[in-house]
């Protein structure tokens, strides 16, 4: 038997069984997933996403993480890093959000790592498909007069969004998410 803290399982489900279907080992990694951490840009921003996703680096900035599967969603983060015109204390977070278009339709959140969160979704159509974005920008303050805001979005098919599998992957990001931690340096730091 094997266990963790959401399910127990049957050795067969949780171990690497030839019998199990591509869906019923998909779900008991979105249920149990071991993580890799990713340093992006060296460290710029650090967060865990699922360990069997695949990473890809757009070379003048931007990532998208993915599971290597037909109609996977697809998680993405750009960051940018700016220079205020007035001072920002450690406390400015949420002040740099709320200057977002964005901040009119969903709430900032104040973290405990001292950055702040917007997270709102939208709706899309890409190539004659509908999609359904869930973007979380966190804002990290390095004063006295710079801020970066990581804008992650977690995209999937509209037809996807009550799926089970998918909603619990969107917690787990959203956990992540919140977790993420910053470099307290200015700049890239690979």
């Amino acid at each position: 038997m094997s266990c963790s803290r959401l399910l127990c399982l049957p050795d067969a489900i949780g171990g690497s069984s030839p019998s199990l279907t591509s869906d019923v080992r998909r779900l008991w990694r979105t249920v149990n997933p071991e993580f890799k951490t990713i340093l992006y840009r060296g460290g710029v921003v650090t967060f865990r996403i699922p360990a069997h996703w695949r990473e890809e680096y757009a070379p003048d900035g931007g990532a998208s993480f993915y599971e290597d599967a037909p109609d996977s969603p697809t998680f993405r983060l750009e960051i940018i890093t700016a220079k205020s015109p007035s001072p920002l204390t450690s406390a400015s977070a949420p002040d740099v959000l709320a200057a977002l278009r964005q901040s009119a339709t969903g709430g900032i959140e104040p973290l405990p790592s001292g950055c702040a969160l917007l997270r709102y979704a939208q709706s899309a159509v890409d190539r004659g498909h509908r999609l359904y974005i869930t973007y979380w920008s966190v804002a990290h303050v390095l004063p006295p007069s710079h801020a970066r805001v990581a804008t992650f979005s977690y995209t999937l098919l509209d037809r996807q969004r009550s799926d089970v599998r998918f909603q619990r992957e969107l917690e787990l990001l959203d956990r992540e998410v919140r977790a993420s931690i910053f470099s307290p340096e200015l700049g890239v730091t690979a």
